[in-house]
């Protein structure tokens, strides 16, 4: 009788994957477990408990990022780089141990920044990522204090000089000290310290917040950022995640099929969007939410077609984003990409993870355990904003009131329009009107599938969210601007602009083409020279003269 040798099943890589996630989850929840029992025993336990959510996503993300990024020999050692900035050294020993926290988080910056470089030397792109940071730091310093935009915004819609006094709040035109300091900022600032503040001062109140539910980005601020530094902490990060956004940017570009030259132009272009030179010098989640609409639209487009070990790292990047603000259309448009490109158990997974962890955050975190979920009651509240647009949508139309819905209509359009800086919206909406005729003349298809498809629903799946989007706030935005809308709530909108602009220069005006970043910069710093105040542009759709 002949005997069958036993079948031998193969074990994919996928699988082992499976199998070694679950130890992964394990190692960080320990690591964030021991994070929370030191803050408890050295601080207090309400700050320790209060500290898990945001430890949880934050050691999340710096162990898969190790784990993908260095060899099993090093990865350990550089998550214990990221476990150790937790334990804020500076609060629980001692406050003159802040230079190790620093340490600490300039070694997390420069591993990242190591990838970065090790990225572009590969592709020998080297020089356009040096110019790109160049230009983003020359922005940044160029903008900060009373040069910030919006620092200045509320003073130049008054048509009033500039009255500040260090260690002071004017709030007659909104310039404001930060921490009692002598840095000037948007008085608005003040709103996002408790933010940080929960994860340190066991004692603090922050029942007076309108933004309680924001806390991701104060976490971060809040590791390294002590009393007299935050503001140090907040615009290195922010220059960072600039920086950052370009990349992705780029990487969209190479994953999307565009040329070299294209993609150049496209993260030379970042390096000077409007949103980010805005709200680079403010503390706040605001030029970090701006950040993630590049990051996200990069991490659902690396989940379309990468291996099952990179998705803990990019769903967490995706997610991560709500928890720093309330940037729900960019999830929205994370899911429908995953499901147009046949992903439909991440395109349900990353929406529902957002929730989940926002609502832990609400109803554990602040109300069980901080015991206050803020001021919910202030018109400046998330929650009040939505509930005030809501109502006021619903009365409109149950009530035919065509006339009111035209309006909310009209603003909202206008929003977008002035958010994209005009010439961005019509070059992302030229942009869906050349592919389709070209995907209509194309006699081969094969040659432009990838390209067209991709870039095609890239730019239709963002022009046409955000635009609905703009139609839903415009009946908040009528308290808080005179003009009615506000141009900032449309600025997510900046990757499919720009590599519209940079797809449009490159195919229509070929080596002129990079005149395009170039004058994206001139339209950036056209407050250096006084000429124009792109702030009032940006915030209310107005063209003022910049008072110093």
């Amino acid at each position: 009788m002949n005997q069958q040798p036993p079948t031998i099943t193969k074990i994919s890589d996928t699988d082992i994957s499976k199998i070694f996630i679950f130890k992964d989850i394990g190692i960080i929840l320990i690591a964030v477990i021991a994070q929370c029992w030191w803050t408890s025993f050295f601080v207090s336990t309400k700050v320790g408990l209060l500290n898990f959510l945001p430890a949880l996503v934050f050691m999340g993300l710096w162990y898969w990022f190790t784990k993908l990024s260095l060899g099993i020999q090093y990865s350990k050692w550089y998550f214990l780089l990221g476990f150790l900035i937790t334990l804020r050294l500076p609060i629980t020993i001692a406050p003159q141990l802040e230079f190790l926290s620093w340490i600490l988080y300039l070694s997390i910056i420069g591993l990242i920044g190591y990838k970065f470089f090790e990225y572009f030397h590969q592709r020998k792109q080297l020089i356009v990522l040096s110019l790109t940071i160049i230009i983003i730091l020359f922005n940044s310093c160029t903008h900060l204090f009373l040069d910030s935009p919006f620092t200045y915004s509320f003073r130049l819609l008054s048509q009033l000089p500039s009255n500040y006094i260090a260690g002071k709040d004017n709030n007659l035109t909104w310039e404001c000290s930060y921490e009692d300091s002598s840095l000037p900022v948007h008085c608005d600032m003040r709103h996002f310290i408790p933010s940080e503040k929960i994860f340190t001062e066991p004692t603090y109140d922050a029942s007076f917040s309108v933004f309680l539910n924001r806390f991701f980005y104060g976490y971060i601020n809040s590791l390294v950022g002590i009393q007299g530094h935050r503001w140090f902490m907040s615009i290195s990060l922010n220059i960072f995640l600039w920086i950052s956004s370009c990349i992705a940017i780029y990487r969209i570009g190479e994953i999307a099929n565009l040329d070299e030259r294209m993609r150049n132009i496209a993260i030379l272009c970042c390096a000077s969007s409007w949103g980010f030179v805005h709200f680079v010098a403010q503390p706040s989640p605001h030029m970090t939410a701006f950040a993630f609409a590049s990051i996200i639209l990069w991490a659902t487009l690396e989940l379309t077609h990468d291996e099952f070990l990179n998705h803990p790292l990019l769903i967490l990047l995706i997610v991560s984003g709500s928890l720093v603000y309330d940037i729900y259309p960019l999830i929205l448009i994370s899911s429908i990409l995953l499901f147009i490109y046949k992903r439909p158990i991440l395109g349900v997974l990353v929406p529902l993870l957002s929730i989940a962890l926002n609502v832990f955050w609400k109803y554990i975190s602040l109300q069980q355990i901080l015991g206050t979920l803020g001021n919910i009651q202030s018109l400046s509240s998330p929650s009040s904003n939505l509930t005030y647009s809501f109502q006021n949508w619903t009365k409109a139309i149950l009530s035919l009131d065509f006339g009111r819905i035209w309006q909310f209509l009209s603003n909202g359009f206008m929003s977008y329009l002035y958010g994209g800086m005009i010439f961005g919206a019509i070059a992302s909406t030229g942009l869906l009107i050349y592919l389709i005729i070209q995907k209509k003349d194309d006699t081969n298809p094969d040659d432009h599938q990838l390209l067209f498809t991709l870039l095609f629903t890239i730019t239709a799946c963002f022009c046409t969210v955000m635009l609905i989007a703009m139609f839903f706030v415009a009946a908040q935005s009528e308290i808080w601007s005179p003009t009615k809308f506000l141009p900032r709530f449309a600025f997510y909108i900046y990757p499919a602009n720009t590599l519209a602009i940079a797809f449009l220069a490159s195919k229509f005006i070929n080596r002129w083409s990079y005149l395009a970043p170039i004058l994206t910069f001139i339209v950036a710093n056209s407050t250096i020279i006084k000429l124009a105040s792109m702030s009032a542009f940006f915030e209310y759709g107005l063209v003022g003269l910049y008072w110093q």
